[in-house]
Formats: structure tokens, sequence, C-alpha cells
């Protein structure tokens, strides 16, 4: 009779981590799905230094394309500025993606770097005369 006792004892734990791992891989799936569908997050107002290499890339091609429509060069700086030194950030660009980048967007930021490196950033918060 305790040989059957002890063979029941021996199924009570099995059960018990069975449960746990059962339960514990339900609550997964679940938070999985709600995080992923349900309640996803929701980026907004990133700063373009927190962005993907390949979003940073993005974001400098659109400066140097806006600097190419407005010619407001001051403005294309501080832009840049958010991602470090502004000829830095344009020299760095060809390690992250520009095969991607169209003709137009690659002369645009050639001729971005090319307008700051012949106006040096001053103390004044306007662009080139």
């Amino acid at each position: 009779m305790s040989s059957a006792q002890g063979g029941m004892g021996m199924r009570r734990p099995r059960a018990v981590i069975g449960m746990i791992g059962l339960g514990l891989a339900i609550g997964v799936g679940m938070g999985f799905f709600f995080g992923r569908y349900i309640w996803p997050v929701r980026y907004i107002d990133v700063a373009p230094a927190d962005l993907h290499p390949d979003w940073q890339a993005e974001y400098v091609r659109m400066v140097a394309l806006a600097y190419a429509r407005d010619r407001d060069l001051a403005l294309a700086r501080a832009r840049l500025a958010l991602l470090g030194d502004p000829i830095e950030v344009l020299r760095r660009l060809p390690d992250r993606s520009p095969a991607s980048f169209s003709p137009e967007a690659r002369l645009a930021v050639a001729d971005l770097l090319r307008a700051l490196r012949s106006f040096p950033a001053s103390g004044s918060s306007g662009g080139p005369p």
C-alpha cells in the first residue's frame, strides 16, 4: 500500500509543474498577442539620434532635400546637429545606405556638404549672406 501512495505522490508534483508550465505558456502567448496586435508600442516625437541608423540616413536625406528646396543653411545645420556635427554626419552617410538614395537625393546631400564646408558655423543664428 505504501508503494501505491508513493506512486500517487510522484504524479502530483508533475501535474503541478505541468499546470504551472501551461499557465506560463498561455500567459506569454497572451502577452505577445496583446502587445503585438491589441496595444502595440507607438513611438511619437523620437529624437533623430535615437532612430535606427537606416532611419537616421533617411532623416539626413530629407534634410538635404529640404535644403535643396529652400536653401536655408542655418535650418539644415540645426537639423543635422541633432545627430552630431553636421559635416561628420554627412561624411558618415555613405556608410549607412546611400545606394537606396535617388540621384536627386545624392546631389542634394553633396550640395549641402559643400555649403556646410563653405560657410562654417558662426555665433549668429542666421545662415550665409
